[in-house]
C-alpha cells in the first residue's frame, strides 16, 4: 500500500468529474504523435479552462445576481443545479450566477481569491477550512435570526468547523463521518467459515485473522482492510474516546497522546497489523474500498461515502454495510470532521449578503436538504432528517450510519487538517515495518502535531 492511498472525502469530491472528462476526452489514432508545440498549446488551453471553471450562469439585469463557486462533483453539481433553480422559482428577484471548477484549482482559487478581493459571494467550502477563514476576518457571519437554532438543529459535529469564538460562520448540508459501519464480503465471511459479521471488538480480530490469506509476507486477503490515509487516524481516535478519555491537552489546543487510554488504543491499533498480520502496508496500492470491492478483502473500514462509489464502480458486487463493533463500552464514540457547505464572502454588499444568507437558509430546509442528500448521498447535517423514509428508502444501506449519529463529536480544532492525518499514519506505517517501536511513534506524531499547531495558533 505504502502512502499511495490518499484519496479522501474531500479530494474525491472532485474525482467522479474528473474521470468523466478523462473518458470523455477523444484519443489519438494508433501511431500518431502530437508534436511538443501542440501538446503544450493543448495543455495550456486545459489550464485556462480549468482555471476558468465551468460558467452555468451569468448575471441577469434587474435582479440582485449572487455569485456562487463551487468544486466540480457531477452529483454535487447537479443537485446544486437544482437547488438554485427551485431557489430562483420561488425568489424570482434573486439569481444566482453558478460557476464550479475541478477540486485542486477550486481550493487554489479559494485561496487567491481571498487575497486578492476576488473571491465570489457565497461558496461551497469543506468544514475543516472554514475555521481558518472565519478567524482570519474573511467570512461573514451566520445572521441572528438563522443562528439562534442552529445548535438545535443540526449535528454539533457537523457544525464544529463552522465555529470560531462562539459565532457560526457557515451552514453544513453533510455529517462527514468515517466510522460506525464497515464494509461486509458476505461471501468471502461465509467461505472463511464466519457466519456472521462480527459483534465485538474480540471477534473482529478472531475472525478478521481467520479471514486473512498470505503468501509469505505478503497478505492476499485481508481480513479487515483499514490502512488508509483517513481510517488509521480516525480509528485510533475513536478508540480513545470509547475508553471515556480525549485526545486534547488540558488546553484544548494541543494534543495528548500520552495518557494510558492514547497508549493502549495505539498499541492495539498498531498490534491489527503487526500482531494479527489483518492488512499489511506493502502488501498493495490504491484505496482500502478499491480493495474490497475487487474482492480482496472481507471487511474493511471507510465511511458510508463509498457505498455509492462502491455500486457505481463494481454493479454486480454484493456486499452489505454493517455497524462495526465498538473497541470498548457500549456505544460507537467517534470524531467526525465537518463537511461540505455554504459560507458568505464578508465583504460582499449587504444586499448581496442578505440574498446569500437567504439562499443558504433555503437550501436547508428540509425538503431541500434530502433531495440534495439524496442526490449526491451524503449523510444529512440535520438532526430532523435522521432515519428519514425517504433517504432509507433510496439509501437504505444509510441505516447503519443514521444509528450512530448521536455518539459522534467534533474532531476539534486539528488546524492543519492533511498534516495532522499524515503524521499519524506515518507514525502507524513505520510501527507496522518495524522502524521504530509503537510508544515511540506515537511520542513523535505528538510532538510533530503540536509543533504544527504551534505554527498555526502559537504556543
Amino acid at each position: 500500500m505504502g502512502l499511495n492511498r490518499k484519496l479522501n472525502r474531500r479530494m474525491f469530491a472532485g474525482g467522479a468529474a474528473a474521470t468523466a472528462l478523462a473518458v470523455g476526452t477523444p484519443l489519438l489514432a494508433r501511431g500518431q504523435q502530437k508534436s511538443d508545440a501542440q501538446a503544450t498549446a493543448d495543455a495550456n488551453a486545459t489550464a485556462t479552462v480549468e482555471a476558468k471553471g465551468i460558467q452555468v450562469s451569468t448575471e441577469e439585469k434587474g435582479k440582485t445576481n449572487v455569485t456562487w463557486w463551487t468544486h466540480n462533483n457531477t452529483a454535487f453539481v447537479e443537485a446544486n443545479k437544482q437547488l438554485m433553480q427551485k431557489f430562483e422559482q420561488e425568489n424570482p428577484d434573486i439569481h444566482i450566477v453558478y460557476q464550479y471548477f475541478p477540486y485542486d484549482v477550486y481550493v487554489r482559487k479559494l485561496q487567491t481569491g481571498y487575497r486578492s478581493g476576488s473571491v465570489s459571494d457565497v461558496q461551497q467550502m469543506f468544514g475543516t477550512w472554514v475555521t481558518e477563514y472565519a478567524r482570519n476576518g474573511l467570512l461573514d457571519q451566520v445572521p441572528d435570526n438563522m443562528a439562534t437554532n442552529m445548535k438545535e438543529r443540526f449535528w454539533e459535529p457537523a457544525t464544529g468547523a463552522y465555529q470560531w469564538q462562539d459565532k457560526f460562520y457557515g451552514q453544513p448540508k453533510e455529517y462527514n463521518l468515517e466510522n460506525g459501519g464497515m464494509l461486509v464480503n458476505p461471501k468471502l465471511l461465509a467461505d472463511g467459515g464466519v457466519a456472521a459479521t462480527p459483534k465485538t471488538w474480540q471477534e473482529l480480530v478472531d475472525d478478521g485473522a481467520r479471514l486473512t490469506k498470505h503468501d509469505g509476507k505478503k497478505v492476499t486477503q485481508s481480513g479487515f482492510a483499514f490502512i488508509n490515509g483517513d481510517s488509521v487516524t480516525f480509528l485510533f481516535l475513536s478508540m480513545i474516546l470509547q475508553q471515556g478519555a480525549t485526545y486534547w491537552a488540558d488546553d484544548k489546543v494541543h494534543v495528548d497522546f500520552s495518557t494510558d487510554a492514547a497508549k493502549k488504543a495505539w498499541q492495539d491499533e498498531c498490534a491489527l497489523t503487526t500482531k494479527y498480520n489483518l492488512d499489511n502496508t506493502q502488501s498493495y496500492t490504491g484505496d482500502t474500498y478499491e480493495l474490497f470491492f475487487r474482492g480482496a478483502a472481507a471487511m474493511a473500514m471507510r465511511g458510508p461515502w463509498v457505498i455509492a462509489v462502491g455500486k457505481a464502480q463494481f454493479p454486480e458486487f454484493k456486499f452489505r454495510y454493517d455497524p462495526m463493533p465498538t473497541y470498548a463500552g457500549t456505544e460507537m464514540k467517534f470524531a467526525a470532521e465537518s463537511g461540505w457547505g455554504e459560507v458568505v464572502n464578508k465583504k460582499a454588499k449587504p444586499e448581496i449578503k442578505q440574498a446569500a444568507w437567504k439562499f443558504i437558509d433555503f437550501m436547508h430546509k428540509d425538503e431541500n436538504l434530502r433531495a440534495w442528500n439524496i442526490a449526491t448521498f451524503t449523510v444529512p447535517s440535520l438532526k430532523s432528517l435522521q432515519n428519514d423514509s425517504q433517504i432509507l428508502q433510496v439509501a437504505p444501506d444509510l441505516k447503519t450510519s443514521f444509528a450512530v449519529l448521536p455518539s459522534g463529536q467534533w474532531v476539534g480544532p486539528v488546524q492543519d487538517r492533511d498534516r495532522f492525518w499524515q503524521t499519524v499514519t506515518d507514525a502507524f506505517t513505520n510501527t507496522a515495518l518495524g522502524r521504530k517501536q509503537p510508544l515511540d511513534a506515537l511520542k513523535e506524531a505528538e510532538k510533530q502535531i503540536n509543533a504544527m499547531i504551534d505554527e498555526k495558533v502559537g504556543p
